[in-house]
């Protein structure tokens, strides 16, 4: 699998896969809420965001966004799942970054594990004013590795 930073033409299949896997992820969230935000990843979040994906034979598994040290989005499509894809996005941030934070749905639990297995260690909670859900503000650093 390579990883390899996101094009302009890339835009439309990442942000059905940023789509999909929120249904999964999230689905204690509308599904009319990720709809509606289609527009905004694609025109805003992903154009100023720093995003690396990972592909095989062109097609995109999944990808990473930053913005400074802040991870804004670690998204797999649902069927490549569990396959390592988003360990090997995430290390490959790792080695660009001294310290990376990042929010993340306190109902997440899958998430919530993997970045705590990555890691990465809980700072606070807070409520995420969009949804109205908890969210869990979890840091990492190298020094700590």
């Amino acid at each position: 699998m390579l990883i390899r930073k996101l094009q302009p033409a890339d835009i439309p299949s990442v942000v059905e896969i940023w789509y999909q896997a929120s249904l999964v992820a999230h689905n204690f969230i509308p599904a009319a809420y990720w709809q509606e935000h289609k527009p905004a990843m694609a025109e805003t979040y992903l154009p100023n965001s720093e995003t690396y994906l990972a592909v095989t034979d062109e097609q995109v598994f999944g990808f990473i966004s930053l913005t400074g040290n802040y991870l804004a989005a670690l998204f797999i499509r649902p069927e490549a799942q569990r396959r390592g894809i988003g360990k090997l996005l995430l290390d490959y941030v790792k080695e660009k970054r001294e310290t990376i934070e990042l929010r993340v749905y306190a109902k997440n639990s899958g998430s919530i594990a993997f970045y705590k297995n990555q890691g990465f260690t809980e700072i606070s909670r807070t409520e995420d004013e969009k949804t109205g859900e908890q969210e869990l503000l979890l840091t990492w650093s190298a020094q700590e590795e």
